[in-house]
Order: C-alpha cells, then structure tokens, then sequence
C-alpha cells in the first residue's frame, strides 16, 4: 500500500545528475509521442481497482485508479495514479535543478501498475513501462466467451445488464451499458456490446468500479489510443528473464530503476515489544493463465 517513510534522495553537485535524468525523463516522453496520424480518444471513463494479494490478510486491499480511454475501434487503459505520480516526480526533479538543491523531497511514493493495455480491432497488446523503456507484448487471448443476462440495475445513470464469464482463469461478473456502443472494458475485460462499468471475480477479490465517464475535455493529457511507435517488442517469457535478472543484480540498472517501487512487504518486529507483522505474500494473483 502507501510507502509511509519519507525517500530523500542525496547527490553530489560535482557529479551533475539532475541534467541526466531531465534528460531521460524528455527521451521517454518523446519516445512515446505519437506519428501525426495518431488516433485521438473520444470517450475517457475512470475506474477503481482493488485487490487482495494475500488472501490470509484480507485488511490489506491494494488500490489504484486507472483510465480507460478509447473511440470506436481501439482503447488504451492506464494508470491514472502512476501518471500523476510520475508528473510530480518530473516536477520535484525539475524545481531541485532550477533552485540547484542537492536533496529531493519526493514525499510518499505509491506502488503502481506498470502495464498499459491496448486494444485494437479486438487485438490485445500489453505495454510494460520499466527504467525509461517500453516493451510491447502481444498477447494471442481466445476470444471471451461471456454469457448475458437478464438481471439489470442503475449505474452512473445508464442502464447497466449483467454477464459472465472465465477471464485470465477466473470467473467474472460485469455489468455493461449498451448507452455507451463501445466493446471496452477495464483491464483485460472487453468483447460486450457495451461499455463494462463494473466487474468483479466470484470471490469479491478483485474489482474494478466505473467512477465517471467524459466525452468531452478532462482527458488527463491522453491524445492517442495508438501503441507508441518507438517501442521494443519482446515476448512475456524474455521480459520476466529480464527482471529475474536485474532483481539477481545480473542487469544494468539506472538511476531510473532506483526510485521504482514493485511492492512494498513487511516483516520483522520493531522495538516497542509488539508481535512481529505477518509477511505479505502474493497468493491470489491478478491471472491464473497467460
């Protein structure tokens, strides 16, 4: 959940790290700008997202607020709290360089999700963001077989209808609204004549709630549904031996995978007496299937 210790980053003036990492931080956002025949958004719907990582400590719901932003063919979701985090830490970097300070104040730091999902003409793509890079990874998903039902109830002021199905290896209720004609949905949940507005699995573990939709302004700076052009394509087995390797200290790492955060676990006691905390453990995963 929430880092609750203050990070305070020390760098030596003489080294001169600010311009390196402004620097990075102007590559990555170039790098992820759209050919001018990009394809804007015309519709942003807001969601919420809760999970239950560790089923043996139901307290502890994970949180995160995501975009979904989409026209008629393709969609994009996002995490909302990871863009706003990344721009006030843009932000922070830049007012220690233009005061020239040695000490930055980066407050509290969130665990976020690094995928961005992509849907395109049904086609899924998974974008993951790590150390200023992107990696693209298709995913070759059977098409979701989900059955309608009859049940129906307001939702936001649209007519929402229920549906079910086995997604990822679990088992979803969704209810979607034919008032907005577009086949998106949050995450990985999509193929229904209609925008899903909520979904949740069989166990009330993992959910994810519509909060509003726009289809005018309040975009979040989103301006293309369109996967970035400059990107490497890799598949989910050489991206995981990536990570395995730089979390055994075999890759490279740089001052940007210094400040990324994947999640956060206690243990130990501390020295007031009390009973040690339970370790988190992540035993009920977002997918049981690839």
């Amino acid at each position: 959940m929430v880092l609750n210790s203050l990070i305070k980053y020390k760098m030596n003036k003489h080294i001169k790290l600010f311009p390196l990492v402004l620097l990075l931080c102007l590559l990555y956002a170039f790098n992820n700008k759209e050919n001018p025949t990009s394809e804007q958004p015309t519709t942003i719907a807001y969601y919420q997202f809760y999970h239950i990582k560790d089923t043996t400590q139901k307290a502890k719901v994970f949180s995160e607020d995501f975009i979904l932003a989409f026209n008629t063919e393709k969609s994009l979701y996002t995490s909302q709290t990871r863009l706003k985090q990344d721009s006030a830490i843009q932000a922070a970097l830049k007012q220690a360089e233009t005061k020239n300070n040695d000490v930055i104040d980066m407050g509290v730091i969130l665990p976020t999700t690094e995928d961005d999902i992509y849907v395109d003409k049904g086609k899924l793509s998974v974008v993951k963001n790590h150390s200023q890079q992107s990696y693209l990874i298709d995913e070759t998903t059977a098409k979701t077989n989900w059955k309608i039902e009859k049940d129906t109830k307001q939702f936001l002021g649209y007519t929402a209808q229920m549906a079910t199905a086995t997604v990822k290896g679990r088992k979803y209720t969704a209810w979607f609204t034919t008032d907005i004609a577009a086949n998106f949905g949050p995450w990985k949940l999509n193929g229904l004549p209609g925008l899903i507005l909520e979904a949740y699995d069989d166990n009330y573990f993992i959910k994810f709630t519509c909060t509003k939709v726009v289809t005018t302004g309040g975009f979040q700076n989103i301006t293309s549904v369109n996967i970035p052009t400059k990107i490497i394509s890799t598949s989910l087995k050489e991206y995981e031996r990536m990570r395995k390797a730089e979390a055994e200290g075999l890759g490279t790492n740089d001052f940007g995978s210094g400040i990324t955060i994947d999640k956060v676990t206690s243990s130990g006691g501390g020295n007031n007496g009390t009973a040690s905390k339970k370790k988190f453990t992540m035993n009920y995963p977002l997918e049981l299937t690839n």
